[in-house]
């Protein structure tokens, strides 16, 4: 089994495990596929352990023919998965359309400013709401990944417009700028900026 390359002369990754889940890469091909169902069976021969062949399911490339899919998936009796399905709540592949993999954050945000702005809340109440709810909507994903700036943007400016209280397309005034409205607290505290910041720096290590 060859494994998958994490990137151009980079080493070859052929498993990852999990607490109780493992995730297994290899060509899709029959002469891989009997080799990983052959390992699977030592295993179980030398655990006692009887594989659950109803919760494995396969991805393949979209190179894959049909054929060889159908062929792989009768072997193994698993069900295949779309790409865009979720893996501890985080997208199991992500291509080069990020806006469209993280997309269910900003209608995430978008639900939850919805529900507050039919609320009477003071400037006080907004800020706890942002700070506590709002911002720890996009941390677990951007922890993980570099989401689009394009997205960062339309985040803090839905933000923003809950705070000066615009509904629907109405404007407001904006009475402070929003560069000024983000500057961290002399106690510490974390606003949309430096989670821009912090999401660009995830890149940098």
């Amino acid at each position: 089994m060859e494994g998958v390359k994490i990137c151009r002369g980079g080493p070859r990754l052929s498993h990852l495990f999990f607490a109780d889940d493992s995730l297994i890469f290899c060509k899709a091909t029959l002469k891989e596929c009997d080799e990983l169902q052959r390992l699977l069976e030592v295993y179980e021969k030398a655990s006692g352990q009887q594989l659950n062949r109803a919760k494995i399911s396969l991805f393949f490339s979209s190179n894959t023919s049909r054929d060889v899919q159908e062929e792989i998936k009768n072997r193994f009796g698993a069900q295949t998965i779309k790409q865009h399905e979720k893996y501890l709540g985080l997208p199991s592949l992500v291509g080069r359309d990020k806006r469209t993999t993280f997309n269910a954050i900003k209608e995430k945000l978008g639900k939850v400013l919805a529900g507050w702005k039919e609320k009477l809340l003071s400037k006080a109440g907004k800020e706890v709401l942002i700070k506590a709810v709002a911002q720890a909507i996009p941390t677990y994903s951007m922890s993980c990944f570099k989401l689009p700036d394009s997205l960062c943007d339309d985040l803090m400016g839905m933000t923003r417009n809950f705070w000066w209280g615009q509904k629907n397309e109405e404007r407001k005034i904006a009475w402070l700028s929003w560069e000024k409205m983000c500057e961290p607290k002399c106690n510490g505290g974390m606003g949309f900026k430096d989670l821009k910041l912090f999401n660009k720096a995830l890149l940098a290590k």
